[in-house]
C-alpha cells in the first residue's frame, strides 16, 4: 500500500513544516506582547497560547505517522483529516489563506490515504 503510506508521509511532513513556521515567531510575539501595554495576565499567557497550534500540529503530524503502523489505519486517517479541516476552516477564519490552503492539502492526503487504506480492507 505504498501510495497511502506515501500520503501518509506528505501530510505528517506538511504539517510538520507549519508547525516549525509557525513556531519561529514566538520570539516575535513575545517581545511583541512584554512591550506592548497590555494586562499583565496578557503577557504571561499570550506566548503560551501561541505556541500551542504549533504543538497541535506536530500532535496532529504524530497521528499520521502513527497510522502507518495501524491495521485500522482508515479510521485514524479519516479522523485526522476531519480534523485538519476544521483547523483549516479556522485559518481561513483568521485570514490565513496560505496556512487554510496548505492545511486543506494536508486534509486531501489523510483522506485519499484513509480511503485507499478501506479499499484495501474490503478487497480483502
Amino acid at each position: 500500500m505504498k501510495p497511502a503510506k506515501t500520503l501518509c508521509i506528505i501530510g505528517s511532513v506538511l504539517l510538520l513544516v507549519m508547525a516549525a513556521f509557525h513556531g519561529s515567531g514566538y520570539a516575535f510575539v513575545t517581545e511583541a506582547i512584554l512591550e506592548s501595554n497590555a494586562e499583565d495576565f496578557l503577557k504571561q499567557i499570550v506566548p503560551a497560547l501561541f505556541v500551542h497550534p504549533s504543538i497541535h500540529l506536530v500532535g496532529l503530524a504524530a497521528f499520521g505517522i502513527l497510522a502507518l503502523f495501524l491495521k485500522q489505519a482508515n479510521k485514524v486517517l479519516i479522523l485526522l483529516a476531519i480534523l485538519v479541516i476544521a483547523d483549516a476552516a479556522l485559518a481561513f477564519y483568521l485570514g490565513g489563506v496560505l496556512p487554510g490552503v496548505m492545511l486543506l492539502a494536508t486534509a486531501s492526503s489523510f483522506a485519499v490515504a484513509g480511503y485507499l487504506y478501506s479499499a484495501r480492507e474490503v478487497a480483502a
